[in-house]
């Protein structure tokens, strides 16, 4: 099972891979403001993440306003939620 640690992991691969982020110095408490995201970028961070996880995040659960700790608690959720079903 994905926890949210592994899944801010998998956050910031995507960071790296469409942004070009460097995501050595990223922490949980890292906002997507402060990278430059705005909410188009994060459309294409969470289809990415359903692609690559197979889940369906709902539209609302991201905002551009919140920390990469939290992002990695909803998909957390949101993959413990799929298997379950």
């Amino acid at each position: 099972m994905l926890n949210a640690s592994d899944a801010v992991t998998k956050i910031k691969g995507i960071l790296h891979d469409q942004f070009d982020i460097d995501t050595a110095a990223l922490d949980e408490s890292s906002k997507l403001t402060d990278l430059g995201i705005d909410s188009l970028h994060l459309v294409d961070v969470m289809l990415e993440i359903e692609t690559e996880l197979n889940i369906t995040i709902a539209d609302l659960s991201f905002s551009p306003e919140a920390t990469l700790g939290e992002l990695g608690a909803i998909v957390a959720k949101c993959v413990a939620d799929a298997q379950k079903s």
